[in-house]
């Protein structure tokens, strides 16, 4: 089911934060991907396919800031549990939001041309931030944290895949 209202990763920051090492996270190969019909650009439904996509990376941006307040303790650690699994939850939502390929948004064209490479990788995003969540519901911070690296793996793909934001004119 897609949650509105959603935000992608303040990664960057977080990972800097809980002082990830920079390496690659390994991804595994994708197996052949199961791709939806792909609705004309322009069309309603293309629109609204990337508006869902975008909509979901905000609030997985918004709850991975909180994910990163919680465990610099600013927020109590009683929401470690519930936002890790938004977290997982946001992931798996944005690998079916990408199945449909609909370029547009801040995807840049080598999400589509390089895709089984894009889809292995938020394939290893929500696995992976499926095993945080596992993870944050034993309430073990610091287990959490352990791996939050490789959970959360925002920059590396945006580095590849997604458009830098546009600055506003004056």
């Amino acid at each position: 089911m897609v949650r509105w209202g959603l935000r992608f990763c303040a990664c960057a920051g977080l990972i800097a934060m809980i002082g990830f090492s920079g390496r690659d996270v390994g991804v595994a190969e994708a197996q052949t991907p199961e791709v939806s019909p792909v609705p004309a650009a322009g069309t309603p439904e293309a629109e609204g396919i990337i508006f869902e996509r975008q909509q979901l990376m905000k609030q997985l941006d918004e709850d991975a800031d909180t994910l990163g307040r919680i465990v610099a303790g600013e927020l109590p650690a009683d929401k470690l549990a519930p936002t890790a699994k938004a977290i997982a939850d946001g992931a798996r939502d944005s690998l079916a939001a990408f199945r449909q390929k609909v370029p547009g948004g801040r995807a840049k064209p080598e999400v589509w041309s390089n895709y089984p490479d894009y889809l292995a990788r938020m394939e290893a995003f929500a696995q992976k931030s499926d095993e945080m969540a596992r993870i944050a519901g034993t309430g073990n911070m610091a287990a959490t944290i352990s791996v939050m690296g490789e959970a959360l793996p925002c920059k590396q793909c945006h580095d590849v895949y997604r458009e830098k934001a546009r600055q506003p004119t004056q």
